[in-house]
């Protein structure tokens, strides 16, 4: 008890407390960002080493492109919690917007990759909104019906994509090592998008409808609005993946630019790598880039059971990701 009119004791310094948590959160995050800048410093070298274009065109082109893919599947999937099937549908779309702008009406591939990313954003809102009502299994059967509808569109529209001729893009030659830094350049893009969004009061927000959609809106999150815009963004990142598939193809038709294997693995580089996480899914995604290209080079007829052999024990054994144990160094878990 103080006795009457004495003073009151002061309370403790905490400037130096603030400052030693201010400089741990500045230490963690320039770790965070010395790790993620070491990583793409390391992809970019990748075609000096290996200069032979057959190499960059039929390897280490998909490993940025796995990245970006994985990405953009690690934000509406991974940070909200929407269990997409329909993936492979944006990444068709993408293709084909890409290659119609580029091919029959001359736009610059540029353009025509920044006009495939607006159309499937606005796809992927559309979706976003539609589906926010359903949670789960329906969701996932919902966006898998959205993309089987692409795909039946562009089959059927034969004026304008070839229909089941396909849609051939032999004369726009682009060298493979410009196209392997284009999909660099895009994955780094995805990469520092999750990572702001990690970083950020969003992030909190998909996190929140993720745990407990129920929860969250108690707590004054809008889960429609949080949604839309998170299957928006990721789906507005698919768009210029579908592009760069399709100019490294040179050919494409609805079987081969809708490809629900696609959905799947990208779906187990984010389970592999932690849902929400930054860095796992990219280490993540170059690892299975070459196991996936290896796999479809050499055991073409078993590509997709190898696939799901690997998702079906990925689930099992690691459900928090690979960076999810205790061992893993903490600059490493993000």
């Amino acid at each position: 008890m103080t006795a009457p009119g004495a003073a009151l004791p002061s309370p403790p310094p905490v400037s130096g407390s603030r400052t030693r948590r201010l400089w741990v959160r500045l230490r963690t995050w320039n770790s965070h960002r010395s790790v993620l800048l070491g990583t793409f410093a390391v992809l970019a070298v990748l075609p000096i080493l290996f200069p032979d274009p057959y190499t960059i065109s039929t390897l280490l082109f998909f490993i940025p492109w796995y990245i970006a893919m994985t990405q953009s599947w690690n934000i509406s999937g991974g940070f909200s919690g929407q269990l997409s099937f329909g993936h492979w549908g944006l990444l068709g779309v993408g293709a084909y917007t890409t290659a119609i702008l580029a091919v029959t009406f001359g736009y610059n591939v540029l353009i025509a990759m920044v006009v495939a990313a607006l159309v499937t954003l606005a796809l992927g809102l559309i979706i976003g909104y539609i589906g926010v009502g359903l949670r789960g299994a329906y969701f996932a059967i919902a966006t898998l019906a959205a993309a089987a509808l692409m795909q039946l569109v562009t089959l059927n529209w034969q004026s304008l994509t070839g229909g089941t001729f396909g849609f051939p893009i032999f004369f726009l030659i682009i060298p493979p090592v410009d196209l392997y830094y284009g999909a660099l350049a895009l994955a780094a893009i995805a990469t520092l998008l999750v990572y702001a969004i990690s970083r950020n009061t969003l992030g909190l927000a998909f996190e929140a409808i993720r745990e407990n959609e129920d929860v969250a809106r108690a707590s004054g999150v809008y889960p429609r609005g949080f949604k839309s815009l998170a299957f928006g963004l990721s789906g507005a990142i698919m768009g210029p993946v579908g592009g760069l598939f399709a100019l490294s193809a040179h050919y494409i038709d609805p079987s081969s630019a809708f490809n629900l294997l696609y959905n799947l693995q990208i779906i187990l580089m984010v389970v592999v790598g932690g849902r929400g996480k930054v860095f796992g899914p990219v280490v993540v995604a170059i690892l299975f880039a070459w196991v996936f290209e290896v796999a479809l080079t050499n055991f073409s007829l078993y590509n997709d059971l190898i696939t799901g052999v690997i998702m079906f024990a990925a689930v099992l054994l690691i459900p928090r990701g690979v960076f999810g144990f205790r061992w893993v160094p903490s600059f490493l878990s993000f």
